[in-house]
């Protein structure tokens, strides 16, 4: 599948209204379609999932789907928290922070080792999920869970295929790229800290 597939499909389902993805009354696909559309919600989440895959792919081999796992795993752990009304002081703190450090990763473009690259992730999965877990329906959590779960997948998924089409479409020309994105994703970081 192309990169331009893997774009096309990631950012239809964003642009649909939430009641085009629910059957009105129907609690359990309202979650699904809520959760769904939350990691698209604002710059924060998509920034640091997309960073996730565009990391992974850069490392490479077990890499490629164990960050992503780590974070979504997290992720799902930390909304669980939420929704069992435990509080996590500072989440949003870390999350704008996670979204600085991911594209301090791809600037600095090191040669990460993979246990580190994946108590990252995951760390930054388990302040993500907590705050989808906060914003929660009581009436469908698991299926918010559900949603977002795979709103998530497809923004690992974009940044695994931009990654992978830089690397095809030119020798040499990956790292400085991923650099750039680091630089636009850090940068945005600091703009979202001064705005909170």
């Amino acid at each position: 599948m192309s990169f331009k597939t893997l774009t096309t499909l990631a950012i239809i389902p964003a642009s649909f209204p939430g009641q085009a993805l629910a059957h009105t009354g129907d609690d359990h696909a309202h979650g699904i379609a809520n959760g769904f559309l939350h990691p698209f919600s604002g710059l924060d989440h998509p920034l640091a999932m997309i960073a996730v895959g565009l990391i992974a792919a850069r490392l490479g081999g077990s890499a490629l789907f164990r960050l992503p796992l780590a974070f979504v795993s997290a992720m799902v752990a930390g909304a669980a928290y939420a929704m069992i009304g435990v509080t996590v002081p500072l989440f949003e703190t870390a999350i704008i922070t996670s979204v600085l450090l991911l594209g301090a990763a791809l600037i600095a473009n090191a040669n990460i080792p993979v246990t580190l690259a994946i108590t990252g992730a995951a760390t930054f999965g388990f302040f993500h999920g907590f705050a989808h877990g906060t914003e929660s329906p009581a009436a469908a959590p698991l299926a918010h869970m559900l949603g977002f779960v795979g709103g998530t997948a497809i923004l690992h998924i974009t940044g695994i295929a931009a990654c992978h089409a830089l690397a095809r479409h030119g020798t040499g020309t990956t790292m400085p790229a991923l650099r750039i994105i680091g630089t636009g994703i850090m940068g945005a970081g600091i703009g979202l800290a001064f705005m909170a």
